[in-house]
């Protein structure tokens, strides 16, 4: 669902502007402790439709940019939430590409469908002020066989979840120290099975405004989702990290 009639079709079967698990409980898991601070400077990486930075903005954590690399969802998300500053872009090169420093960096499922992950992490760590806080809410791959269990399968060719025992050496060559990391497969298995009778629920409304091949695509990828993280080959994870402050 990585073009905007993917996100178009996954925010009416949500409701809202969101294309990842959980939507406004995922937000409140990620976001948990943060003080609002109208002045804090923030970057979305990946940030889709742009629902996840609107919210942020509302809830007064701060004033949000957003990144996002598909040229038809940057114009769904200008289109659907001019309030938000949205930028095209790959977070491989994101540093090439926006204005630092962001106080706090946050990404929703969006750092598995990169290539180049390293090159990612060193992206926003160059675009982070020192002792920024880098947050994400993103697939894992806790038992380490994500690749083997989806082997040959189109739709996983990009996924690259993250690895949690590897997690601590990625961010630290990034610039980052690992805060907190906390499992979410318990949450993961209820958002998906939620996510999937809505699906079925909305079968005829999305039949109608997207076509009937758009409603076996999306129920056959979240269906397969489900049955991944069912089997424990797909995980999930929150992550908290700062990012080191500069040598004096």
């Amino acid at each position: 669902m990585n073009n905007a009639t993917g996100k178009r079709l996954l925010a009416l079967v949500r409701g809202a502007d969101h294309a990842h698990p959980g939507e406004e409980e995922a937000n409140r898991r990620l976001f948990a402790g943060l003080a609002p601070d109208p002045d804090r400077r923030i970057l979305d990486a990946g940030c889709g439709g742009g629902g996840t930075a609107v919210w942020v903005q509302e809830h007064g954590y701060g004033t949000v940019t957003g990144m996002e690399i598909d040229a038809d969802t940057v114009l769904l998300a200008r289109e659907r939430h001019p309030e938000v500053a949205v930028v095209e872009g790959d977070l491989q090169t994101a540093a090439g590409v926006l204005a630092g420093p962001f106080d706090l960096v946050y990404a929703m499922t969006a750092l598995h469908a990169a290539p180049d992950q390293p090159a990612v992490f060193a992206q926003l760590g160059a675009l982070a002020a020192p002792g920024a806080e880098l947050r994400l809410l993103e697939y894992s791959d806790p038992h380490g066989r994500f690749a083997a269990a989806t082997r040959g399968h189109p739709s996983w060719m990009r996924w690259r979840p993250l690895v949690p025992s590897a997690l601590s050496g990625t961010l630290a060559a990034a610039g980052r120290s690992l805060v907190e990391l906390q499992d979410l497969g318990p949450e993961l298995t209820r958002w998906y099975e939620d996510l999937c009778l809505r699906i079925v629920a909305k079968q005829e409304l999305i039949e109608r405004e997207f076509g009937a091949d758009w409603y076996e695509s999306v129920a056959a990828e979240y269906n397969g989702i489900l049955g991944s993280v069912r089997r424990g080959d797909l995980g999930g994870v929150v992550v908290h990290a700062v990012v080191h402050p500069p040598a004096v």
